[in-house]
């Protein structure tokens, strides 16, 4: 079994301006690195332990993961980069604000070279299926991206919507065995 919490990344200037930022590689912008770092402190304050921390190879979600570590001083742990937990491709509405447009184009999947809902799915689930197999047993941070989480949430929590609003730096605590899924808690809000 494997007790994961995945957890968004902080704040960016293009979720600041409501701008899709898909596989844009874009940093944390000063509140997000305040963000992920109080973060950090709320779960050594909540005595939350990790056996290690798998992030995104997006500079967001590795930089949050780093200050997360930070945050929780002396329990440090390993960060592990996973191309498979990479945000959505959202094709021709990366930059684009977001808006009505751009929740029915991406919920009926019309957006030209998009990712489909299908294909994010399986290849989150293949993911923390591989992640699963790769640390038996562990619990893991996963520092990851809105729909990676949403991916899972949509399907697993009957209130849960692509457009429902899930905070930067939330936590969505996840338990896998036998490669069945269980959502104990979700988009928890550390900061609030």
């Amino acid at each position: 079994m494997n007790d994961i919490i995945l957890m968004r990344h902080g704040l960016t200037n293009a979720n600041k301006n409501y701008i899709v930022q898909g596989r844009m590689d874009n940093p944390l912008n000063k509140e997000g690195m305040d963000q992920a770092f109080a973060t950090g402190q709320y779960l050594l304050n909540e005595k939350v332990e990790f056996d290690m921390v798998i992030a995104s190879p997006l500079k967001r979600a590795f930089k949050t993961a780093e200050l997360v570590n930070k945050g929780m001083r002396h329990r440090r742990r390993p960060i592990v980069l996973d191309k498979g937990l990479i945000e959505r491709n959202f094709g021709d509405y990366d930059g684009k604000e977001i808006n009505d447009d751009y929740y029915y184009l991406v919920k009926r999947g019309l957006v030209p070279n998009m990712e489909t809902s299908e294909v994010l799915e399986e290849r989150v689930l293949e993911a923390l299926k591989d992640i699963c197999k790769k640390y038996p047993d562990k619990k893991l941070l996963i520092v990851t991206h809105s729909h990676v989480i949403k991916s899972l949430l949509t399907k697993l929590v009957p209130d849960f919507t692509w457009e429902s609003y899930l905070h930067n730096c939330s936590l969505n605590h996840i338990v896998i065995n036998d490669g069945l899924i269980e959502v104990i808690d979700y988009n928890i809000n550390p900061l609030a």
